[in-house]
């Protein structure tokens, strides 16, 4: 209720407070007369609901304008006739196209100051709602003590909410915060230069440690943004908060596979063994200090680290384990909610706990296409701002880590420093996992079927084009277009551009790949399919010529396993590999994985089942990969039995493309169900 307003019935002048002395306004006084107030009834203010639906009403009216302009006329006229009007005059919208929920951030940002566009909110709000207004006060609770608590309403250890809207309001004050971040980061870099007067890093030799750690800065670090350099830097330091004992040690474990030299292996003789005693540390570590018992910051970048290389190494249940542990603390200590009351007043802090949600968000959702497994952080919990204020590291001039100890095994061309643009592919890798969930939850989950799938596809296909036609020149490399005759090639993009840009024709492949069947989306898929194979190719290829794929991490793995699924699909390239010319994509592809299987031991597994499934059908590949090389741990994945579920779309199976070629392949990558197919003339 606003409160009552009071204003005069001759002059309508507003009575602010009353005022004994002066009854009279200038107006009534020089008509001779006193001001005469009266009270008017209190106006209703409309509730959430009303608010909700309002806004809810007007976002769909943006997705049908958005939906249309994008849309061919075939496809325009179609989602013309599926609009409808109700008894009552209102309109009757898509589903797929109308939000029945509404949600306003929690946080402050650049994102929430300036009131996104209508294909800004279709691409990243469509999915992220809820029923009422965002307030993360809700889920937080205060003892008598004062400390603050993650326990809902539900919970039987909530106690009274925060109430104090200073605290909890979003904050005003980001342009100094930001300013002082970024010097701070400055100054700090600078600080770096201490460590190497140490005798020793956690008891390992100084050079060995700060070799350790420059490969992680060079590489691992610029993909997640996990570890923020200024604060980890300066408390291993000084001690502080944000590095530990356990984090360092998973660091120099995680780092170790992207080393060439004989003191970081077990065994000089193995290079798959580097790391080994770092991991094992990090195992001892974690029983010594019970750190699976409270959470932590850098115990969850640990975790995080750590799961995400068992993975690459085969290590699934281990990987996926710790990673789930890691998950549970970021809700422990409420990293997903984004307001001053749990993540304090400090700009560090809450950069911090912004860069951690969303590197735990990533890595959950890669690691659920990864294993095919249910992801844990929910869309509905994605409303953490990713306007990250620390921009230090974003035009700095990156070049690829040269060991002063060990002169490069692998020759790259002539390479010139490059921007690394780390803050901004990290922003966009956080926006591309969001379309990333809804792909996993409308296409892949158990309860995913063709009818259900097949109504997402062209919405969903939006998002992406919207995505990949919004991102910045920067983040923009096509090698594919470069004019092979030029005098000189052009700057490489650095490794994390090419990361990203590999992912996202992955998801283009895993949207559309279920539809390759025959129907109205099958031509359109298959071309968007094929298109995304030669672009992942294109750009290993690049990453390999460029780096050497040696230190290149398990996503570009993965992204080249889902373009080996397109390119044994392909009939004319099943054809080139049959007649073994090294140009087929499918060649180039499978070595392309041996060679990513040097520092991801995991990734051989995948390449011999393609390889065995290719021998059936008379496309044997030679393999790059040493036979000899042991894993450092041995790998408890099958992929023999790792079929994911099927989609029955309710159309035939396209038989002639299929022609002479093993079902078993179409069942290995998800293709279709194998019970449907007709046997008779398959191999």
């Amino acid at each position: 209720m606003k409160p009552s307003s009071q204003s005069c019935q001759f002059c309508r002048a507003r009575k602010i407070k009353c005022d004994t002395a002066k009854p009279t306004c200038g107006s009534c006084q020089r008509h001779r007369r006193h001001c005469v107030y009266l009270v008017k009834p209190p106006r209703q203010r409309p509730s959430k609901a009303l608010i909700n639906a309002a806004h809810a009403k007007r976002r769909a009216v943006e997705n049908v304008l958005v939906a249309l302009k994008q849309a061919d006329s075939a496809a325009r006229d179609e989602l013309l006739s599926s609009i409808s009007f109700q008894a009552d005059g209102s309109l009757q919208i898509p589903e797929a196209l109308a939000p029945t929920e509404y949600a306003t951030r929690g946080s402050a940002s650049q994102e929430d100051v300036v009131p996104p566009s209508p294909i800004h909110r279709n691409t990243d709000e469509l999915e992220s709602t809820s029923d009422e207004e965002y307030d993360p006060t809700t889920f937080l609770s205060r003892d008598e003590c004062g400390t603050v608590g993650i326990f809902g309403l539900t919970s039987a250890l909530h106690a009274q909410s925060p109430t104090d809207e200073a605290q909890s309001s979003p904050r005003t004050k980001a342009a100094p915060d930001r300013y002082q971040l970024i010097a701070e980061a400055a100054l700090q870099r600078q600080k770096e230069h201490d460590l190497r007067s140490l005798p020793s890093i956690a008891g390992i030799p100084t050079e060995l440690a700060m070799h350790l750690l420059d490969l992680h800065w060079n590489r691992q670090h610029h993909t997640f943004l996990l570890t923020y350099r200024p604060a980890f830097m300066r408390d291993l330091l000084h001690g502080g908060p944000y590095c530990s004992e356990f984090l360092l040690n998973a660091v120099f474990a995680c780092s170790s596979k992207f080393s060439e030299r004989l003191e970081v292996r077990t065994d000089p003789r193995r290079p798959e063994t580097a790391g080994k005693s770092f991991f094992e540390r990090c195992d001892q570590i974690i029983t010594e200090q019970s750190l699976l018992t409270r959470s932590s910051i850098p115990t969850i970048a640990g975790l995080i680290m750590l799961g995400s290389t068992f993975n690459a190494w085969g290590q699934t249940s281990k990987g996926w384990l710790y990673t789930g542990f890691a998950l549970r603390m970021v809700y422990d200590l409420g990293l997903h909610l984004d307001c001053q009351e749990v993540a304090g007043s400090s700009a560090e802090d809450i950069e911090v706990r912004r860069r951690v949600f969303w590197a735990a968000f990533i890595c959950d959702k890669l690691q659920s296409l990864y294993l095919g497994r249910p992801f844990t952080i929910q869309l509905r919990d994605a409303h953490v701002s990713r306007d990250f204020m620390d921009t230090f590291e974003e035009n700095e001039l990156w070049t690829p880590y040269l060991d002063p100890q060990q002169p490069p095994t692998d020759s790259p061309f002539a390479f010139r420093a490059t921007r690394i643009h780390s803050v901004s592919v990290f922003q966009q890798l956080c926006s591309l996992s969001k379309i990333m969930t809804s792909i996993i939850d409308k296409f892949y989950m158990v309860r995913a079927t063709g009818t259900k799938a097949q109504k997402h596809l062209g919405l969903i296909d939006r998002r992406l084009a919207t995505w990949h036609h919004k991102l910045p020149s920067a983040l923009r490399f096509e090698p594919w277009t470069e004019d092979p005759t030029a005098p000189s090639p052009a700057t490489v993009a650095a490794p994390n551009i090419i990361i990203l840009l590999t992912t996202y024709n992955a998801l283009v492949i895993l949207l559309h790949r279920p539809f390759l069947g025959t129907g109205q989306t099958a031509s359109d898929s298959w071309e968007r399919c094929l298109t995304a194979a030669r672009n992942i190719t294109s750009l290993a290829l690049t990453y390999r010529s460029a780096y050497s794929l040696r230190r290149a991490n398990y996503l570009l793995s993965y992204a080249v396993y889902v373009a080996c699924t397109i390119h044994a699909r392909n009939p004319t390239i099943r054809e080139s590999t049959r007649r073994r010319e090294t140009s087929s994509p499918l060649t180039v592809c499978l070595r392309c994985l041996d060679e990513l299987a040097v520092p991801n031991c995991g990734v051989s597994t995948p390449a011999r089942i393609i390889r065995r499934l290719m021998e059936a059908n008379g496309m044997a590949v030679e393999s790059g990969h040493d036979a000899g090389v042991q894993d450092p741990f041995p790998a408890d994945v099958n992929l023999d039995f790792q079929v994911p579920p099927a989609m029955d779309f309710g159309f035939g199976h396209d038989m002639e493309m299929l022609h002479g070629f093993n079902p078993e392949v179409d069942l290995l990558f998800g293709f279709m169900d194998g019970s449907e197919l007709d046997m008779g003339g398959m191999v």
